[in-house]
């Protein structure tokens, strides 16, 4: 019996009112994504760029690479562009702020995309509630756990996501901080990942072999978990979900290969999220600026979760 589906996060109503910015020609937007290497940032660029095509503004993209110095002179280059506006997709919280300010020290309105800018007042942020997801995630874990044992006990590791953005502060947070209802659970291990299929893969690895009697891995997006289930996998723990020895595996974010390691058994959960129409609006609520029109300045995104029982039921941006 599922007893916290309570809990889903139903958000606010996503209707995008194109009609609404109909004097957005010859306006040029300035977008700054961390990295495409990652399959839900390469979702919300795809929303930007669709939003820039259906709305009528120029979108000039620029890719950091994962790289914060890279990131800092893009910005800077597009202040010099003089574009109209910039939604950017934070590498470094901290790292960034600086050229941010002077985005905005030049009269160029700044958007925050999925992570926040730090000590910096902004002139928009749009994400999806990463301490809600987080508390969630706790949640489903003590739900398996209950199922499991028939009460809410057992031992859990996180996956940490990467370290300086606001997106695996968040979700760290909000999973320790639901962790304080289940005093049965124990948080065995946790560790940053870096949201990398790669480094999560390394770190179940060394995680699961210093912890043997783990029951649950909580990764803070879906690279995280994919990398654990490559990891158990290659150390023979990968044991299909309703059998003794399954390990309960959520993640965040919705990516396919999450949602066909879902339907293989191999990962049970994914909390997903809505990266293209997060992209759409960040550029919908840039024009509402230019235009003199009100817009919110903190947006949250709908999130859900998805498991094997639901997930040819809920509409995924991945699929």
């Amino acid at each position: 019996m599922k007893i916290f589906r309570g809990l889903l996060a139903t958000g606010l109503a996503l209707v995008l009112a194109l009609g609404m910015f109909a004097s957005a020609q010859d306006i040029t937007i300035g977008y700054s994504i961390s990295t495409l290497n990652n399959a839900f940032f390469v979702g919300m660029t795809k929303g930007v760029e669709q939003g820039g095509e259906n709305m009528g503004v120029t979108i000039l993209t620029v890719n950091a690479n994962g790289d914060s110095a890279k990131q800092a002179a893009d910005i800077e280059d597009l202040i010099t562009k003089k574009v109209d506006a910039i939604i950017i997709n934070p590498r470094d919280a901290e790292a960034i702020a600086p050229s941010v300010q002077k985005a905005l020290d030049a009269g160029i309105p700044v958007f925050a995309l999925d992570r926040g800018v730090t000590g910096v007042e902004i002139t928009g942020f749009l994400e999806t509630d990463n301490i809600a997801m987080g508390r969630l995630a706790a949640d489903l874990i003590a739900e398996a756990l209950f199922e499991k044992y028939g009460k809410v006990e057992g031992n859990v590791i996180e996956l940490g996501g990467l370290v300086g953005t606001t997106a695996a502060r968040d979700r760290e947070q909000g999973f320790h901080e639901r962790l304080e209802s289940y005093p049965g659970i124990n948080l065995v291990a946790s560790q940053p990942a870096d949201f990398n299929q790669e480094k999560a893969y390394n770190v179940t690895t060394n995680l699961v072999l210093a912890n043997p009697n783990v029951d649950a891995i909580y990764g803070h997006n879906d690279d995280n978990t994919v990398g654990a289930a490559r990891a158990l996998k290659a150390m023979g723990r990968l044991v299909p979900a309703g059998q003794d020895g399954h390990i309960y595996i959520v993640g965040i974010d919705g990516i396919q290969q999450a949602l066909d390691l879902i339907r293989a058994g191999s990962i049970d959960a994914t909390i997903s999220q809505e990266p293209v129409i997060m992209g759409e609006k960040a550029v919908g609520f840039a024009i509402a600026y230019l235009n003199g029109e009100s817009f919110p300045a903190h947006f949250f995104t709908a999130f859900t979760a998805v498991e094997g029982y639901n997930i040819d039921h809920r509409a995924n941006w991945a699929e």
